[in-house]
């Protein structure tokens, strides 16, 4: 999102104003990062074209399952990232309850930028939200970009939801190309607790499909005791000419092991079809069941981290 990118050179460095409770009052990327165990390379050779799964080779599903969160890591962190970087310099100006970085114009930019976070009746909750205009419109030209919540509950921690409006930056001089809106709901109040993310892609632009498509996204992380992450992906796992849609559940546990299940309908699936694939601490597949081609299945479920099916209830 080159636009946003460019307000974070600075938002007036002469500004006036210092050090405040302000900047607690906006999310951090970590924070709203959904994250998978990882092997020690990637291992996301070939994810977006389907492949026949092979035993004792990295699982499929997993390597789909991360390259999902990587996806949905980059959309949030960019602009995450872009505001935290924001209000790493002095506020342009500071009241009792609210402080604003910017107006701010990069001088080969079209766009102007401003920041505002306001503290609410709870001393720990804030509101914010990140405008743009066009550099030569008026101040009631201010598009919301993104606008959200924030309870504080100390570093990295907290819950809250916000709102990244791509078709609202779209109407900005200088934009990216993304469409659509991301609603994104999180909670991890203390450092021993569960870790509770939602995504909710809506009227995103599908390459896949050619159209604008919905995408939901549940995230769920037990400390030290693994999770499960719950999503829909469009891809062709089958073969053939259409795009199936896939609703997944993977789980995994603190060493790594894991399961993902997965139910397919459209494209050149006729019905429902049903997918499952277990791995390894290692991320190496040892069980697979297709039930459209039990030619390629292998293992034993009973060797799975967890030995019974649970689909997406999304």
């Amino acid at each position: 999102m080159r636009p946003l990118l460019i307000a974070v050179m600075a938002v007036n460095l002469a500004a006036c104003g210092g050090v405040s409770d302000f900047r607690n009052g906006v999310p951090s990327a970590k924070q709203v990062a959904l994250k998978l165990p990882e092997a020690a390379s990637s291992g996301l050779s070939g994810v977006g074209t389907r492949r026949d799964g092979l035993e004792g080779e990295t699982a499929e599903f997993y390597k789909l399952t991360r390259a999902t969160t990587v996806l949905v890591n980059g959309g949030t962190a960019l602009i995450l990232e872009t505001v935290a970087r924001i209000t790493s310099y002095p506020a342009t100006t500071v009241g009792n309850d609210s402080a604003t970085w910017g107006p701010y114009t990069d001088a080969l930019s079209p766009d102007t930028w401003k920041l505002t976070v306001t503290r609410t009746a709870d001393a720990d909750t804030y509101e914010y939200r990140l405008e743009g205009k066009g550099k030569a419109e008026a101040d009631s030209a201010y598009r919301i970009v993104l606008s959200g919540t924030h309870h504080h509950a100390g570093d990295n921690l907290g819950n809250g939801t916000f709102l990244i409006d791509w078709d609202e930056a779209a109407q900005l001089p200088e934009h990216a190309d993304l469409v659509g809106t991301a609603n994104i709901t999180y909670s991890r109040p203390t450092l021993s607790s569960d870790i509770d993310i939602e995504v909710a892609f809506n009227q995103i632009y599908s390459a896949d499909k050619n159209q604008r498509v919905d995408a939901h996204y549940n995230y769920h992380s037990t400390n030290a005791a693994g999770g499960n992450f719950q999503f829909d992906v469009y891809q062709d796992f089958v073969g053939g000419s259409g795009i199936e849609h896939a609703k997944m559940r993977s789980r995994w546990q603190q060493d790594g092991a894991g399961r993902t299940d997965a139910r397919m309908t459209d494209g050149d699936v006729t019905g429902e079809l049903t997918a499952n694939e277990c791995w390894d601490s290692s991320f190496l597949s040892r069980y697979l069941n297709y039930s459209w081609d039990t030619s390629q299945n292998y293992g034993t479920e009973t060797t799975c981290a967890f030995t019974v099916a649970e689909y997406s209830t999304l």
